[in-house]
């Protein structure tokens, strides 16, 4: 079932806030924390089984450089080195998403629920607080985001885990907006590449943009760029809507 021998295995859980739905660990989150142990910069991480928060569960180390995280014997989610992933050439620029935020903040903000990167209702520190904005002339998802020091007390650039948690909202977006997707359409799998820090305290954009789209499978986009337009971290992702009931 586990595929691989397991090498080496220690406790982790998931902190009680970092949630996207009610009791589940937040996908990016969650992917982070095993990519960061993955070798080669870039990794591409499946979620199998909802992962709770504020209960350890087992991560161990696979064969070929793989990670999973494990509770009893069931996988919860895993993780192994990946191609690196790449952003179109065209993207949009600052001054449009400013544009777009101006836009969003006459008609109000968009509702994603009490979700760990996404409400910007959370407290300072307890969440990522990104607020997203359609830009629909580019079937984009789009926010200017300052990562909070409270996030990440006395670190200049963000940990792993949290670029890789800010890369996930902006495909949901995408989906939602520019695809039809329903508000518990989840993160099937994230494959992310990291290439320079995401700094604290320091405005950056975030972009989400559609790939394609099959059924209940919405492929979809997302990076982290700094003001003067460096690519911080890009990522791909697959999200699942729910299946129609019979």
């Amino acid at each position: 079932m586990n595929g691989g021998t397991a090498k080496q295995a220690r406790s982790v859980t998931v902190p009680d806030h970092v949630y996207g739905f009610p009791g589940v660990a937040f996908g990016g989150y969650l992917a982070g924390l095993l990519a960061r142990e993955v070798p080669g910069g870039s990794a591409k991480v499946s979620f199998h089984r909802p992962t709770p928060v504020g209960r350890p569960v087992e991560l161990r180390e696979r064969e070929r450089g793989g990670r999973e995280l494990v509770h009893g014997d069931a996988v919860l989610t895993s993780a192994r080195p990946c191609a690196p992933v790449s952003a179109p050439d065209r993207l949009p620029s600052w001054r449009e998403a400013e544009r777009a935020g101006r836009e969003l903040a006459r008609t109000g903000p968009l509702d994603g629920g009490d979700c760990f990167a996404c409400n910007t209702e959370r407290a300072t520190g307890r969440g990522l607080r990104q607020l997203f904005a359609p830009l629909p002339e580019h079937s984009r998802a789009v926010a200017v985001w300052t990562p909070e020091p409270a996030l990440y007390p006395g670190g200049d650039a963000l940990p792993a885990e949290l670029v890789w948690a800010g890369l996930d909202c902006p495909g949901g977006w995408v989906s939602r907006l520019f695809g039809g997707a329903p508000a518990n359409t989840v993160t099937a799998s994230l494959s992310a590449t990291l290439l320079h820090p995401v700094q604290v305290g320091v405005e950056h954009l975030v972009l989400g943009w559609p790939i394609t789209r099959s059924g209940r499978k919405h492929l979809v986009g997302s990076a982290i760029l700094t003001r003067t337009g460096t690519l911080c971290a890009t990522a791909e992702a697959l999200w699942l809507a729910p299946a129609a009931r019979r």
